[in-house]
């Protein structure tokens, strides 16, 4: 596996959980610019691999890439439900749970086991990790579509722009 992705992946994971698992205002820029750049780097890299020589097996390199994509959008629909969201000072907040992270753990023992999957029926393992980006990005994506669309049922503004720091000074 290629340690630069694993590592970006690991400290979006990590950064991500830590800030919403303390509960932080809800910037609606902060909901789409996490998956957005994710997918780009994740674009980028899937971008740069030899498909002359490393893809072998196109049909179970595409089943398995769109197998992951799916479970992502889907695992992330599923973590956005256990988000719990709510107002403070005027505008929507949002915090993860201890059922959103062990769904996090479930999705990640999840993705393991499809990369696992996916070696043994030949899949290639560069396009497996330069795809992982993508996959987290779809994830974040899917969660972002539940709790964006809770945020709005609350009736109450997204965050403005700073709205974190300034709680975190409050």
């Amino acid at each position: 596996m290629n340690t630069t992705t694993l590592l970006i992946a690991v400290a979006a994971i990590v950064l991500v959980m830590i800030r919403r698992f303390a509960g932080e205002p809800l910037e609606a820029r902060r909901l789409i610019v996490v998956p957005v750049v994710l997918l780009l780097i994740g674009g980028y890299s899937i971008s740069q691999v030899d498909f002359a020589t490393a893809v072998q097996h196109p049909v179970v390199d595409g089943a398995v890439l769109g197998a992951g994509a799916v479970l992502a959008v889907l695992g992330g629909v599923v973590r956005g439900l256990t988000v719990k969201v709510f107002v403070q000072n005027g505008h929507v907040w949002y915090r993860y749970t201890l059922v959103t992270i062990a769904v996090w753990l479930g999705l990640i023992v999840l993705r393991a086991g499809q990369t696992f999957a996916g070696r043994a029926l030949h899949a290639d393992s560069a396009l497996l990790t330069a795809g992982l980006l993508v996959i987290l990005g779809l994830s974040f994506l899917g969660e972002a579509a539940i709790v964006g669309r809770r945020a709005i049922a609350t009736g109450a503004p997204f965050a403005p722009r700073g709205a974190r720091r300034a709680a975190r000074r409050g």
